[in-house]
Formats: structure tokens, C-alpha cells, sequence
């Protein structure tokens, strides 16, 4: 499940995540919905809530790709969104 909250602070954050340009530089492509119930058990189609209580993860945007515990690149469609490469986070967002 991955609904995520975006911190303001790396420490606070339980994962790192670098937005890259290219797809097939990413770990995880992820689609945003806008409806919380398509989040459910899926950590490629995130959902952002605005309190840190309801998130099941807590990221914070590093601006260098050497910081980063995860690269993500944003797709169109549900159908596109998906792990490309293994991960330590994998199943856990």
C-alpha cells in the first residue's frame, strides 16, 4: 500500500527518492491516482495524504541520485506503474 506523505525533513523520512528524467532509469515507475482504495497493496500507484498518520510511507525528495534509496520515474497509466529492478523497499511503501 502506498500512500505516501511528502516530509519536509530527510530524517523524519523512511525512504529517500530521486525523481529521474528517464524511465528506464527508475526503480519503480509509479503512477499518482487520486483515489486512496487503488493504493491499496500496491507500492507502484502512490496516493498522497496530507498527515503523516494516515501515510504508510513517509518520503523526502533528495535532489542528488546518490542520496536516493529508490529512483522513481511518474507514468500515465496504472498499467505502466511497476518495479523494474529489485529493491530493498520492494513491498514495503
Amino acid at each position: 500500500m502506498a500512500k505516501v506523505f511528502v516530509t519536509d525533513y530527510q530524517y523524519e523520512a523512511d525512504v529517500s527518492v530521486f525523481k529521474v528524467s528517464n524511465e528506464w532509469d527508475a526503480d519503480l515507475k509509479v503512477f499518482v491516482t487520486d483515489n486512496q482504495w487503488d493504493a491499496d497493496n500496491n507500492d507502484e500507484i502512490w496516493y498522497y495524504v496530507d498527515s503523516n498518520f494516515d501515510a504508510t510511507s513517509k518520503i523526502f525528495w533528495v535532489n542528488s541520485v546518490l542520496d536516493a534509496d529508490i529512483k522513481v520515474f511518474f507514468v500515465d497509466s496504472s498499467m505502466d506503474a511497476g518495479w523494474t529492478r529489485g529493491n530493498n523497499w520492494q513491498n514495503r511503501l
